[in-house]
């Protein structure tokens, strides 16, 4: 087995097991079933709420039963990306996972330790019967990927616990107390297709970026595929194109994009002056890029020029990337823009915007920023509900208490921050009175991409920490 040379065997063990159950976002019923089955094989309560949200509550250690109950938490939900050319069926096939010696991903495949990893540790923490805890109650929630659905609905009458620590955050030595807010939006356009009186056809694909997370990676300055299509495709001159499509989630940067062109001009030259460019700008960010054209069938209908331009522009146009760093903490993105998918159907365009900000206003008014730039071309925008940013509190209880045990233990004082990406804990904070909560979690990274990746010994040491805090607590 991959883990046969790594020390924590009964974590890796459950990993294995979870990893072989479908769970991308909205299709938990196969991962929720197996946690439930799991609880009862082995000897623990558990329970659903009406959303689908899982709670799986452990007794205290003897000696322990005076100890105030502690939350750990995260989501069964994944997010689910393959390569190009991969067969893999994501509602039945097992994920196949790979260790190196030091990182452990998948074949092919997000890895899925966004969130496996914190199911896996809360599995292997209560089940240990050398770990000696307080009353223990795990919380996973469906669907955080798509909205932070469990969070936003769960039952607050399955949860005793006033301290939560979430384990959804990809960091080594980093306590985080604080998260994003975020909003999406949709900009559609409308057209009514023509024939086509074009000669030539030609897809058009970007390819070979790096992808990643949308609140993780969006400092990187990894490439975009949407807007770089929109840029080659604004060289083309005299031109129009049947569909255009990219980007897969939108909390995933878009790694691939592709348009069906139609044209009578030769395109090859501007394409490859593009690329040329574009290779140069992303040379240490993200250097595989690629655009090739390939000859194809021709269109029988187009997109009209008018509306064709639009599109251009508005996806030219249209910001991507961080926006602002934060002023309170260094090094941290205050607000971003990710330009994540663009889809055509037969009569119209949508475009989908990932917005993120630490600060509520901030999202609000790049919100309305985005909304009057699609408006120019002639969009129609809709906005989703949205989710709260989670405030940092340096006075949290909980988090002196895991800085002290956390030195205590390492030799080390963590880095407390916050984090650009989206967590549970502020909402799960507002729908649970007084929940006290902070998150933690081991070396991940290119999470929601095919490259995926978790350093081994950072989650058996995060594991092992996780242990040794909750004998301690009091």
């Amino acid at each position: 087995m991959w883990c046969d040379g790594l020390n924590d065997k009964r974590m890796w063990s459950i990993f294995e097991e979870i990893s072989r159950v479908p769970r991308e976002s909205g299709n938990e019923e196969g991962i929720r079933n197996f946690l439930l089955s799991w609880a009862k094989e082995n000897g623990f309560r558990a329970e659903r709420d009406e959303i689908g949200n899982v709670f799986i509550y452990a007794n205290a250690s003897e000696g322990y039963e005076n100890v105030p109950p502690i939350a750990l938490q995260g989501h069964m939900d994944m997010v689910c990306v393959k390569k190009d050319g991969s067969s893999h069926d994501f509602t039945k096939d097992p994920i196949e996972i790979e260790y190196d010696g030091k990182f452990i991903k998948a074949k092919d495949t997000t890895l899925g330790a966004d969130n496996g990893i914190a199911i896996a540790m809360s599995l292997a923490l209560i089940s240990d019967p050398e770990c000696h805890h307080g009353p223990i109650e795990i919380i996973l929630t469906i669907s955080e990927e798509t909205g932070l659905t469990g969070a936003f609905n769960i039952d607050p009458e399955k949860v005793r616990a006033k301290r939560m620590i979430n384990l959804d955050s990809e960091e080594d030595g980093i306590l985080y107390i604080g998260c994003a807010g975020g909003v999406d939006l949709d900009s559609t356009l409308s057209f009514k297709k023509e024939e086509n009186q074009y000669t030539k056809a030609y897809r058009i694909e970007v390819s070979g970026l790096l992808g990643g997370h949308s609140g993780g990676e969006i400092d990187k300055e990894r490439g975009n595929a949407i807007k770089i299509l929109a840029r080659a495709l604004k060289s083309l001159g005299k031109f129009s194109f049947s569909e255009i499509e990219g980007g897969t989630k939108k909390n995933v940067i878009p790694s691939y994009a592709y348009a069906i062109v139609a044209t009578d001009s030769a395109i090859m030259k501007k394409i490859e002056k593009v690329e040329k460019e574009v290779r140069n700008e992303l040379k240490n960010a993200d250097p595989n890029v690629r655009i090739t054209v390939t000859p194809t069938e021709k269109p029988a209908l187009i997109i009209p020029n008018r509306a064709k331009k639009r599109i251009i522009d508005a996806l030219f146009s249209a910001p991507h990337g961080v926006r602002t760093m934060s002023t309170s903490i260094k090094g941290i993105v205050e607000t971003s823009n990710n330009l994540a998918i663009v889809r055509t159907s037969e009569e119209s365009i949508t475009v989908t915007n990932s917005i993120r900000s630490n600060i509520g206003s901030s999202k609000e008014n790049h919100l309305e920023t985005l909304k009057t730039l699609y408006s120019a071309f002639g969009f129609k925008n809709k906005a989703s509900d949205g989710y709260p940013e989670w405030e940092p509190n340096l006075s949290s209880p909980l988090l002196k208490e895991v800085e002290k045990l956390y030195k205590e233990i390492t030799g080390k004082k963590p880095k407390v921050t916050a984090i650009h990406a989206g967590l549970e804990c502020g909402i799960i904070n507002k729908r649970i009175k007084g929940m006290d909560s902070l998150s933690l979690g081991p070396d991940l990274f290119d999470v929601h991409s095919v490259n995926e990746h978790i350093v081994a010994q950072s989650a058996e040491r995060i594991s092992s920490l996780l242990k040794e805090m909750v004998s301690r607590m009091r």
